[in-house]
């Protein structure tokens, strides 16, 4: 059973619930700005799926939505369910990805609209982390600092500084 859900404020809301009750849940993109680079998450999963919320950093948006969009149809059609610490080669292309669990400090950054919609549900989350072509990922020694840049780990920055 889906657990309640904030009501729509918006137009937007209204179409962002309506594709949760009618697939199980959406991916919002947002677009590069002066803060930080580029970065898609889902709505819904935790909501019908009982999964933890997805979300991508530092891929094309529309690469982002797609890849994320594959994994909520394999999550909710039962074919697949990540963890902490999972590592795949068939999510993104071929690339190796681990996926790492988001902080609480680090939602109201990359998932407020997800805080909202939750209201005062408590929901976790995973970042899906991306390697380079190589195979490093952004913590390893060698790799370069463009892909730490294009991708920050979540569990290790947030957007913000602390107040």
């Amino acid at each position: 059973m889906m657990p309640a859900l904030s009501a729509p404020e918006t137009e937007f809301d209204s179409r962002v619930l309506h594709l949760i009750q009618q697939q199980g849940w959406t991916v919002l993109t947002i677009p590069e700005d002066p803060e930080g680079p580029g970065f898609a998450f889902t709505v819904g999963l935790w909501a019908n799926d009982q999964h933890p919320e997805l979300i991508m950093v530092g891929q094309p948006l529309d690469v982002m939505e797609r890849t994320l969009s594959a994994a909520c149809q394999a999550i909710h059609g039962g074919q697949r369910r990540w963890r902490d610490g999972d590592v795949t080669p068939g999510v993104l292309d071929g690339l190796l990805c681990q996926f790492v669990a988001v902080p609480e400090p680090a939602y109201r950054d990359y998932l407020e609209y997800a805080l909202w919609l939750y209201g005062d549900q408590v929901f976790p989350a995973l970042q899906c982390v991306w390697a380079d072509a190589q195979g490093r990922f952004p913590w390893h020694p060698d790799a370069p600092g463009t892909l730490r840049e294009q991708q920050p780990v979540l569990d290790r920055v947030s957007r913000t500084p602390p107040d």
